[in-house]
C-alpha cells in the first residue's frame, strides 16, 4: 500500500535542502515495565526537512520526542544525532548540544524580557559568554523581535511569546529543532506567522509533533502517522490525501486521510 506503515522509507525535502542525516533512529523502541510505549522504529532526518508527526493523544509522540531530545533512553536501538551516538549519559549531553527541544508549554520566568529568555537559555546550553549577547540578539532578529527585546514577556501577545521561545531553541543554532505541539493557543494569523519561520531554517532538521493537520500540510516534507506506539503511516502529504476513505470525517482530504488510517487500524 503506498505510504503506509511498510511502505519503503524515502527521504523527501525541499529544493535546494542539503540531504546529509542530522538524526537516525535504528530499531528504537520503548517500554514502560509491560507496557510498550512504542514499536521498534526506523527514523531518518536531514538537514532543511520537516518531519511532520501526527497521532492522538497517547499514541507515544511525547516518547518518541523525549527519545529524540536525549532526554529518555530507548529500551532497544540506537539514536545517532549530529554524528554522535548515544551510548551513555555523557554521548547524551554531547547529543544534546547539536539540538533543541521547544516544548509544548515552554516556561517562562517572571519579569524576564525577551532578550532574558534567550539569554538564560544560551547560558543553559554552555554558550561561551564572549558573543552570547550578540547569538541571542542575532536568534531574536531571526524571528522577527528584535524591536522587542527588552520588552517583558507579560507584555507581548501570545504569538510573540512563542517566537522568543523559538528563539530561544535557535540561539546557538541547533542542527536539529524539535517542536511539541508549538501553535496550540495561537489564532490563525498566528500560525501562519510561526509555520512561516519554520520553513526558513534551510540548515536545520526539524521535527514537528501536533494534532493540526494543517502544520503538517504547510510544514511537512514527510509525515508519521503513530497510533498505540506503532507507526500507522509514513509517506508525503499527496500519499496520506490518497489514503482517505469517502465517508472518512474531517474537513479537508489530508484530515480524512488521517482519519482513514487510524480507522483502518482500529477496525
Amino acid at each position: 500500500m503506498p505510504g503506509g506503515a511498510g511502505a519503503q522509507h524515502h527521504q523527501y525535502s525541499r529544493p535546494g535542502a542539503d540531504s546529509h542525516s542530522i538524526i537516525t533512529l535504528n530499531r528504537v523502541s520503548r517500554d514502560f515495565g509491560r507496557l510498550q510505549a512504542l514499536a521498534p522504529l526506523d527514523l531518518e532526518v536531514g538537514a532543511g526537512r520537516v518531519l511532520g508527526l501526527l497521532g492522538p493523544n497517547g499514541a507515544g509522540k511525547t516518547t518518541l520526542m523525549s527519545i529524540m531530545a536525549c532526554e529518555l533512553a530507548p529500551s532497544t536501538g540506537t539514536v545517532t544525532v549530529g554524528g554522535t551516538t548515544v551510548t551513555d549519559t555523557s554521548a547524551a549531553r554531547r547529543a544534546r548540544r547539536r539540538l533543541a527541544l521547544m516544548p509544548q508549554r515552554p516556561a517562562s520566568v517572571p519579569g524576564f524580557s525577551a532578550l532574558d529568555t534567550v539569554e538564560y537559555a544560551a547560558w543553559t546550553k554552555g554558550l561561551p559568554a564572549r558573543g552570547r549577547r550578540e547569538a541571542c540578539a542575532e536568534a531574536l532578529d531571526r524571528v522577527g523581535l528584535a524591536a522587542q527585546a527588552k520588552r517583558p514577556l507579560r507584555t507581548l501577545s501570545g504569538g510573540m511569546v512563542q517566537r522568543v521561545h523559538l528563539a530561544a531553541a535557535l540561539v546557538g543554532r541547533p542542527a536539529l529543532l524539535l517542536l511539541d505541539e508549538p501553535t496550540v493557543g495561537l489564532d490563525p494569523a498566528q500560525r501562519i506567522a510561526f509555520r512561516a519561520l519554520v520553513e526558513e531554517l534551510e540548515d536545520t532538521a526539524t521535527v514537528l509533533a501536533t494534532h493540526l493537520v494543517e502544520d503538517v500540510r504547510a510544514l511537512g516534507d514527510e509525515i508519521m502517522v503513530l497510533d498505540a506506539g506503532q507507526v500507522r503511516f509514513r509517506g508525503t502529504t499527496a500519499e496520506l490525501e490518497a489514503q482517505a476513505s469517502p465517508d472518512a470525517p474531517g474537513d479537508n482530504q489530508l484530515e480524512r486521510g488521517y482519519m482513514s488510517v487510524l480507522s483502518q487500524e482500529q477496525s
